[in-house]
């Protein structure tokens, strides 16, 4: 069986490296020149470990990040509204949650495949299949086949538009920055902690080396820049905030700092139609805002190999990976937008409200939303 997989994310190249532990053939096609960093840090939660140490990565991911992490989200003066523990969180579901950066992930992925697994340049532009094979046609005139087709090409896949047609993704209603801030900031960052204010939040979390992931959203219209640049529109929206977070925007060089608007799409159960699958945001985009999409992603790829491998045929073997996979993922976009939605009111009333129903909810009930997400 051969694999063509369109897109080397996080997602694309775990599929690749999954597809072939089970003895699939699989290559990787990716329409950048070259794979640079992008989206600066991830949280990785014990659904994504577990899938690497199933896949004899986990040593290797986990050395990525700074050790186990708790958390949770806080008020302007720095008081804790939920806190999660994290060994409570390693407890619960065999796993720690760990911060690594984008580009060091990408590195150990692409380690664990040979050089020719991966394909640079090739710009998927259009795909069908026929008679138990797929093709796809590249800008520059190539074309691939295989047996499978797996659309790992993010948000505007490709893929997914030739399946379901093109439809845009829906704005939802606010802006993101993502950065990392280098050692040095202090006070020092030693739990996850995500600060809500009226329309705005502002996450830190430490990785290895005494760096600090960071991120920020707020309530903006579609396809605002910052004038002076993404430093200077965070510094006039956060700069006021308690430490650290002035400092971590201060200390972070400014050109590696990424601004992005947040979408995501409805969910649909339209995964796979006869050998081709779409995997990850191509199948499922979520908000940042429960810190799942990458991770969603790959245990989409460990699930979509097994089931390949221990399926008679492609069709049914996809069929199985997209019921296996449905509900986890459902589950993940649904809280992620809900939690995304109610993480940015700007009712003064209502932000009093969230502070309080947030203050008096029980760790249990914290958690247990995530039991259905966290599944494999």
């Amino acid at each position: 069986m051969r694999a063509v997989i369109v897109g080397a994310g996080i997602g694309g190249l775990t599929t690749a490296i999954a597809l072939r532990r089970a003895g699939i053939e699989a290559v990787v096609y990716e329409q950048a020149p070259e794979l640079v960093e992008v989206g600066a840090g991830i949280g990785l939660w014990a659904n994504a470990v577990n899938t690497f140490r199933s896949l004899d990565l986990g040593p290797a991911v986990l050395a990525l990040g700074g050790g186990p992490l708790g958390g949770g989200i806080r008020s302007l003066d720095g008081r804790w509204l939920t806190r999660q523990p994290a060994e409570v969180l390693e407890n619960r579901w065999g796993a720690p949650v760990i911060g690594v950066r984008r580009a060091d992930l990408q590195t150990v992925l692409l380690g664990a495949l040979p050089a020719d697994a991966v394909r640079l340049g090739a710009r998927a532009v259009r795909c069908e299949q026929r008679e138990g094979r797929v093709s796809v046609g590249f800008q520059d005139g190539g074309e691939v086949a295989g047996d499978v087709l797996i659309g790992a090409d993010g948000l505007r896949s490709v893929v997914r538009s030739a399946l379901l047609g093109r439809r845009p993704p829906r704005y939802c209603g606010y802006t993101a920055w993502r950065g990392v801030a280098p050692p040095g900031v202090r006070p020092v960052v030693h739990e996850a902690s995500e600060y809500w204010d009226r329309g705005r939040r502002f996450g830190v979390l430490p990785s290895r080396d005494g760096l600090t992931l960071w991120y920020a959203s707020a309530n903006a219209p579609e396809g605002g820049v910052d004038e002076g640049g993404p430093q200077a529109g965070l510094i006039e929206r956060f700069g006021g905030w308690p430490a650290p977070i002035p400092t971590v925007v201060a200390s972070t060089p400014p050109e590696s700092i990424v601004r992005n608007d947040i979408y995501d799409r409805a969910p649909t159960r339209r995964w796979v139609v006869g050998h081709i699958a779409l995997l990850g945001d191509a199948a499922h985009p979520m908000t940042p805002d429960l810190g799942q999409g990458a991770c969603q992603a790959i245990v989409d790829a460990e699930v979509l190999a097994d089931c390949l491998a221990s399926s008679r045929d492609v069709a049914g073997g996809l069929i199985d990976y997209r019921r296996h996979r449905w509900r986890a993922a459902l589950c993940a976009t649904v809280l992620a937008r809900t939690l995304g939605a109610v993480g940015q009111w700007e009712h003064p009333i209502a932000c009093r409200a969230r502070t309080v129903a947030l203050r008096a909810m029980p760790l249990r009930l914290q958690l247990r939303p995530l039991d259905a997400v966290l599944r494999r």
